[in-house]
């Protein structure tokens, strides 16, 4: 009876990761949406992603891969490989945080803020960001912006494209932002789960903190893999 009350328990303890994992992945799906309905009805930057969001994309491919070691260890009974692959996957996701930090402080110095204006922009026009209006990019000719239907270039709109805020740039930083905060859960996850394995209440059996942790984990590193590719393939 005793043996039955666990597994249904440990079955609503995965349920309730499983149920979470579901939610964030719907709050990433409006928002993205929201981009994809913004972007065709607004002034949109086109421009290329931080170098950094690729390398921390790496990082955290590899940390799946140490997170799944870790699996590998604690299935066998080796609690040392576990611990190993645990500090290796806290180490990758602490790693992949600092890009993000990189990132944004490349973004703040192209000029895109989390509560910007297009009149902050900094670059060439046309070679380091292009600016879309309905899918179509603005002309720009001796430091004025016309919109894409004029081409005499008789009527400058840079009052306007000033005073307009960069929704482009604060979605990035919103969608990346709410990823590493939730990232944030994840590493303190990590950390418990380090701690529970040098104490030894993690063992191969006791399992459950380490697959509920291990679910998270990857399930936030799949939730970036779609995030770069679309913020690339859509961007």
């Amino acid at each position: 009876m005793e043996e039955e009350n666990q597994l249904q328990s440990n079955r609503a303890k995965k349920m309730i990761v499983w149920l979470s994992v579901a939610s964030i992945a719907m709050l990433f799906a409006a928002f993205t949406s929201a981009y994809i309905v913004l972007q065709a009805d607004h002034f949109w930057v086109k421009d290329e992603l931080p170098q950094m969001f690729a390398i921390g994309t790496a990082l955290l491919i590899i940390s799946s891969l140490t997170m799944f070691l870790a699996k590998r260890s604690i299935v066998a009974g080796n609690i040392g490989g576990l611990k190993r692959w645990l500090v290796a996957t806290l180490v990758l996701g602490l790693s992949f945080t600092a890009t993000q930090y990189v990132g944004w402080s490349e973004l703040r110095a192209e000029g895109k803020f989390f509560l910007g204006h297009l009149g902050d922009l900094q670059g060439e026009y046309g070679v380091d960001y292009t600016i879309l209006s309905k899918g179509e990019p603005l002309l720009y000719d001796k430091g004025n912006f016309y919109k894409p239907g004029d081409i005499s270039l008789s009527e400058p709109i840079n009052e306007r494209i000033d005073a307009t805020f960069n929704i482009s740039a604060s979605f990035l930083f919103i969608l990346t932002g709410l990823h590493i905060l939730h990232l944030g859960g994840g590493l303190i996850w990590l950390l418990v789960l380090i701690a529970q394995t040098y104490s030894g209440k993690i063992s191969q059996a006791n399992v459950l903190p380490f697959e509920l942790g291990s679910i998270y984990w990857h399930f936030l590193d799949i939730l970036w893999a779609y995030l770069f590719l679309f913020l690339l393939l859509i961007r």
